[in-house]
């Protein structure tokens, strides 16, 4: 414990002093993290070195102004090394509060800790088309137009965005109710929000009367049950969970991309199987499926304590630069200039998790609303397993896979458009199906040679 604060007072001289390291803000916010009791002497500290900095500038002392302001920047002038100090830092005033705050901001609500509510506006209204406010609304400022601060905020219907002043983005879906406390902190009461954090404001937080969801820089959504409980599904990044600070429960549970799980007061998880939406997670639903669509349901055999990977149904979704895993970027192609075979355009299809590429045994359950055939896209390296064989027809179509950097080929790039940047080709099977009918399909089998996990489309008759 000696050593941690030893090491934090070191990391905040440095924050202090102007030039941290990326590396060394991260350890100050992990470490922060960690030891919650360290924090309030933390933000003690920034308030002192704030008043000093301002106190010891030229321009806190108006001329003839024999006050406090004007005698400390008189005496540090008095002291040549305390001046060449001072002037070298009064440079970096506003910085200096900037670069402790974004330090600070995975330990908590600091701007609610530094002076609680205000009613200064904490970010702009991006889109309020079709909305319908509640009487409850609070947050919103008249006299600002597109303005809000912290209060609440109620929706009977339609999609609000806002845009906090950090970068942070967060949707509201109505009918939904939450409360801004500060530009840190949501407390969502009812319904569904999705946020976009940037990495300098990882640390942002949207709490429910079930959990407290802490970003660490990525694209997540939250919704609220009358269950009691609470979906949380990460698209981008990672979050942890945590038990609200009021609560006598105390758990914590790290969700990464391409996973989702339904999280009870006392952090029971359940693992949430399919989430239907848009390709790149703008509109999403935890729910029953949308009207329309050929897919009924989606699921595997594996428990909530084994994965709570989920799987995406995008519906009439396959276009060019589709993204083809839940939990990796990359994205289906057309193999040349002609684009994705005519057949398969605009198909719905299933964002499967790549990261099931190897596993042994696989049991991946495809349940029909109607009826339709399933496209099942497959990677030419690997030999086609004998449930594939057995219960499809190959075709002669082809598609593309388009990968991004990840660990073992840091050097790949997406880019845009048909036949661009294919590093891999799929041969596509097909299987007529019927409505109420579940197809079961199964690993892609023994073997480590390179490999990326099949994908599904369908096309409804």
């Amino acid at each position: 414990m000696i050593q941690q604060e030893a090491r934090v007072q070191e990391l905040l001289d440095t924050v202090l002093g102007g030039a941290p390291t990326d590396a060394e803000c991260d350890e100050l916010r992990r470490l922060l993290d960690q030891q919650p009791e360290l924090r309030p002497s933390v933000i003690s500290q920034l308030r002192t070195h704030s008043l000093l900095m301002w106190m010891l500038s030229p321009s806190a002392g108006a001329e003839g102004d024999a006050g406090p302001h004007l005698v400390g920047y008189q005496a540090v002038q008095a002291v040549p090394s305390l001046r060449s100090v001072v002037a070298g830092q009064r440079r970096y005033w506003y910085w200096f509060t900037a670069s402790i705050l974004v330090a600070l901001l995975s330990a908590g609500a600091l701007w609610g800790r530094l002076g609680g509510a205000s009613h200064e506006a904490l970010g702009k209204v991006l889109d309020s088309s079709g909305v319908a406010f509640g009487e409850a609304t609070t947050a919103l400022l008249a006299e600002a137009g597109d303005r809000f601060a912290a209060g609440v905020i109620e929706i009977d219907s339609g999609r609000l965005a806002l845009e906090f002043a950090s970068g942070v983005s967060v949707e509201l879906i109505g009918p939904a109710r939450c409360s801004v406390v500060d530009g840190m902190l949501v407390r969502l009461e009812e319904g569904q929000a999705t946020a976009d954090v940037p990495r300098w404001a990882r640390g942002f937080t949207i709490a429910t009367p079930a959990i407290d969801v802490v970003d660490l820089g990525t694209r997540f959504g939250v919704a609220t049950r009358v269950s009691g409980k609470t979906d949380v599904v990460v698209f981008e990044g990672e979050v942890d969970l945590k038990a609200p600070a009021a609560s006598e429960e105390r758990f914590e549970r790290r969700l990464t991309q391409g996973e989702a799980a339904r999280v009870d007061p006392r952090g029971k998880i359940e693992r949430i199987f399919q989430v239907h939406g848009e390709s790149l997670g703008g509109h999403w639903s935890t729910l029953d499926r949308p009207e329309g669509g050929a897919i009924a349901a989606v699921w595997d055999h594996f428990e909530a304590r084994e994965s709570v990977g989920f799987y995406q149904v995008i519906a009439s979704g396959l276009l060019e630069d589709a993204p083809a895993y839940v939990d990796h970027p990359h994205q289906w192609n057309g193999v040349d200039a002609d684009g994705l075979p005519s057949e398969l355009r605009g198909a719905d299809y299933v964002r499967t998790a790549n990261d099931y590429r190897y596993l042994p045994r696989l049991s991946l359950n495809v349940e029909f609303a109607e009826n339709a055939t399933l496209y099942l896209f497959f990677d030419q390296r690997t030999a086609p397993p004998e449930w594939l064989a057995a219960g499809f027809e190959k075709t002669a179509m082809v598609v593309g896979l388009d990968e991004d950097a990840w660990q073992g080929n840091p050097s790949y790039v997406l880019e845009r458009g048909a036949g661009r940047s294919v590093d891999n080709r799929f041969d596509v099977w097909r299987r007529r199906c019927a409505a109420g009918e579940t197809v079961v399909l199964g690993s892609m089998g023994d073997g480590d040679e390179a490999r990326a996990m099949y994908g599904l489309a369908v096309v409804a008759e």
